[in-house]
């Protein structure tokens, strides 16, 4: 054994596949030992009477399962069910690795990872729909690949026929475990890697990724010296030994049997929190716990120039704000001042402005100006993974006294934190958060608009501000090109340029050239097509302001005929990308936006997002809820029909992303509503119809699908020739949409209420019922206007303007436009 496998394991780097020869040592329900392969064959061969003359056991079970039908499932139970680990087995299950795979179909280790794992176990089977690793370390995965004796139903590999028939569509795993092949260090124990299905998949995946420096490790008792040099040849390192070999290595290795957040530490030296608890350290993940101590433990990023990132655009770090890089605007210390000599009471304070206007960047130096003044706790969460009760109850156990929690983005957190600030649950925190003004309202309003809150608006600079930029700028920026003016003119640059974002205004006032300029200069930068790839699935998340999962994006990838390590390209893209655990990030939202429109075709665009589509294709059906609340996101944005429409600005490629993946999704009701809503925007209403109908039978307890297909029949019955058939549609809807305004289910922008109200009143008005038409336009603004929370919306606002300007005139703006709706 050697220090890469420890490093490997100790930094949750090292995945194991176990054959059968690590089952030795284990006892089947009669006491005996589990047989191995040669062993199963001649137990085959005697239960149907055969005669073994030196036959395989591949061929021996296919002859066996001919005779005895049915009946050789009952023979492989009898041998490989209700089994007793050996000690071997019951030691390796202490140590918390990424995942395990396995070949055998015995349960032994399965046993063994219930009795003693210190981590939550997700068995698995080749079939079954992928799950991504737990960037928290507090799950393994535990894959067995070749079939399990628990589920015989499923089958088993060990004919050549059923190995040539999952090579020909390899099983999700098996395409898992050759991705991950490429990520980890992998240890084989116990096989002899003659696995046709195995090195099937394998070497298809080398063969398409090209050469790359793998390193792997096999131990078994002994080989073949051509065995060895074969195995040489694909970087895979013979280290003759047995299980108990290497369980006996481990513990020596180590004095203490390593927890799960001992791992967790030492890829993450950074993570919050002192408990062991599994849920406690799940529920922390995303947050980051501010102080100088703390923050410095992360890699300061490695830089060549004096030039800081920050002023070429890029999202500050740490460390920016720790040197001191960005400037201490007026609205920033403004902020600060009131939430630190403010109201006691207030327990909200909110910045608000358009996106690259310095948001984030006041947040983060906030959040250290905090703690480094008053010694207060603070808690910065960046991405949002859910249960912000847990989080508060946590915390509020950890704080005898104040303490703060920031949000980057309110949007993703607004429900919780309604719920959890109208509770009063903790009378110790201060939420501090961001949001882009229009996104707060339209769709946060109305979820924190009804409690007391601070609102700041800080989307401007003024003069001062101008002279500190300038500042820094000369320390930390490009000074060439403003050392050429004098002081007026500079401070002139600054907020003639930042009129429209600070962010822009900062990289043209400093390059002399306009942004869109800029990026297009970068991106031809890129001459490699891989990096361009990754560039844009990534940028895809950040348009949602998260972050990509690296599994999915290797999924995404090789979808695009990219085979190779996400964490290798994106260490060639400095700068542009930014890896961190697991999850990978660009540069800016606007950056990107502008990247979008400046340089990518609209094919390219297409291509890209079918192939981050795909990807999450090995996820079952309903796919949101088989991620995190991140990739969720990101999912649900990459498939929304305002998303596609924006980006392919083109008809015929927003419907071929749909049509493409209509059969596979069949059963997954957002993509069809999706679908349906889009078909609505391209006036296909009678298509439109349908496909709602197909995705509220796919996921009837979805009010946000009922609300869809209410509105398409609203929609219908606006178009209808003849009243009685609009009625129909219009009672079936009316029913449904009042359902869900008394639920006051959030809908966003799109409240059942604004459907029910314009659609009755058009729709009385369509078949010359004026008078009643008034009445009920009265009925509906007098029930609306007693709707506070909504007040902020701008649809919603609208709704209630031409309410009233109908019941007064009998007129209704527009009332043949339905296309908006």
């Amino acid at each position: 054994m050697n220090d890469y496998i420890k490093k490997a394991f100790s930094k949750g780097r090292l995945v194991l596949l176990l054959g059968a020869g690590a089952s030795y040592g284990s006892k089947n329900r009669n006491n005996k030992d589990v047989p191995l392969g040669g062993q199963l064959a001649e137990l085959l061969a005697e239960e149907a009477s055969l005669e073994i003359n030196g036959d395989k056991l591949s061929s021996v079970y296919t002859a066996a399962k001919s005779i005895l039908g049915s009946r050789v499932n009952d023979v492989l139970e009898e041998h490989y069910r209700y089994c007793t680990p050996s000690r071997e087995y019951y030691e390796l299950a202490k140590y918390p690795f990424k995942r395990i795979y396995t070949l055998n179909i015995d349960d032994a280790f399965d046993v063994a990872l219930q009795r003693n794992s210190p981590l939550k176990v997700n068995k698995r089977s080749r079939m079954d729909k992928i799950n991504d690793m737990d960037q928290h370390d507090q799950i393994i995965d535990y894959i067995k690949l070749n079939g399990d004796v628990s589920s015989l139903k499923d089958g088993v590999i060990f004919s050549p026929r059923e190995y040539t028939v999952a090579a020909i569509k390899p099983p999700l795993w098996y395409d898992e475990l050759a991705s991950d092949y490429f990520k980890y260090t992998f240890m084989f124990i116990g096989t002899q890697l003659e696995e046709p299905l195995f090195d099937h998949v394998v070497q298809m995946f080398m063969s398409k990724a090209g050469a790359q420096n793998l390193r792997a490790f096999l131990m078994v008792p002994e080989i073949s010296e051509i065995k060895r040099i074969e195995l040489s040849e694909s970087n895979i390192e013979f280290i003759p030994g047995t299980m108990n070999d290497f369980v006996s290595w481990l513990s020596s290795s180590f004095e203490s049997i390593p927890t799960p957040r001992d791992i967790l530490v030492n890829s993450r030296p950074g993570l919050l929190g002192t408990s062991n608890q599994t849920d406690v350290l799940d529920c922390f993940k995303g947050i980051t716990p501010i102080s100088r101590a703390h923050l410095s433990l992360q890699n300061r990023p490695g830089t060549k120039t004096e030039i800081r990132d920050f002023y070429k655009g890029y999202k500050p770090s740490w460390f920016d704000v720790m040197d001191n890089v960005p400037a201490n605007l007026s609205n920033t210390i403004n902020v600060f001042d009131q939430i630190i000599r403010g109201d006691s009471s207030d327990k909200l304070h909110i910045l608000l402005g358009a996106a690259g206007c310095g948001k984030t960047t006041a947040l983060m130096q906030i959040a250290l100006w905090i703690t480094d003044e008053f010694n207060f706790n603070v808690y910065f969460i960046e991405s949002y993974y859910g249960d912000l009760d847990k989080i508060i109850d946590e915390l509020d156990a950890r704080n005898d006294g104040k303490y703060f929690v920031v949000f980057e983005r309110l949007l993703e957190v607004c429900s919780d934190l309604s719920r959890v600030i109208k509770s009063m649950k903790s009378d110790k925190v201060v939420f501090i958060g961001a949001e882009n003004t229009m996104i707060w309202r339209n769709r946060v309003y109305e979820h924190l608009g009804k409690h007391a809150v601070k609102l700041n608006d800080i989307s401007h600079i003024d003069d001062h501000d101008a002279t500190k930029i300038l500042d820094k700028i000369r320390v930390f920026g490009n000074w060439t090109r403003l050392a050429k003016m004098n002081a007026s003119k500079r401070k002139q640059e600054i907020l003639k340029r930042s009129k429209r974002q600070l962010l822009i205004g900062l990289i043209e006032v400093t390059s002399g050239q306009g942004y869109s300029d800029i990026i297009k200069r970068d991106y031809a930068f890129i001459d490699c097509d891989k990096q361009r790839k990754l560039l844009l699935l990534v940028g895809l998340a950040t348009l949602q302001r998260a972050q990509a999962s690296e599994s999915t994006l290797t999924r995404a990838l090789n979808n695009l005929c990219v085979y190779e390590d996400v964490y290798s390209l994106s260490e060639k893209m400095g700068g542009l990308i930014k890896y961190d655990n697991g999850m990978l990030s660009a540069r800016h939202r606007v950056y990107i936006e502008t990247l979008f429109k400046a340089c990518i075709s609209k094919n390219e665009l297409y291509e890209v997002i079918c192939a981050y589509i795909k990807s999450f294709t090995v996820y079952k059906s309903p796919i949101a809820s088989s991620l995190n609340k991140v990739e969720g996101s990101i999912y649900k944005s990459i498939v929304n029909a305002k998303t596609l429409k924006k980006l392919l600005k083109d008809k015929e490629l927003v419907l071929n992303v749909y049509s493409t993946f209509e059969k596979t999704f069949e059963s997954e009701g957002l993509f069809l509503m999706q679908y349906g809503l889009a078909l609505r925007s391209f006036d296909e209403q009678n298509e439109a119809y349908e496909k709602l109908r197909i995705a509220n039978q796919a996921y009837p307890e979805s009010p946000h699908i009922e609300h869809a297909l209410a509105h398409q029949r609203i929609i219908q019955a606006c178009r209808a020739d003849e009243e009685f058939v609009a009625m129909s549609f219009f009672e079936q809807a009316e029913k449904v949409l009042n359902r869900l305004d008394k639920a006051n289910v959030s809908l966003f922008d799109k409240y059942p209420i604004i459907s029910l109200s314009e659609g009755h009143v058009k729709i009385l008005d369509r078949f010359g019922h004026q008078p009643e038409a008034k009445i009920k336009a009265k009925e509906y603004y007098d029930r609306m206007s007693r709707m506070e929370s909504k007040s902020e919306n701008e649809r919603f606002k609208n709704t209630l303007v031409n309410l009233q300007k109908y019941f007064l005139s009998g007129k209704w703006p527009n009332i043949e436009d339905i296309d908006d709706w």
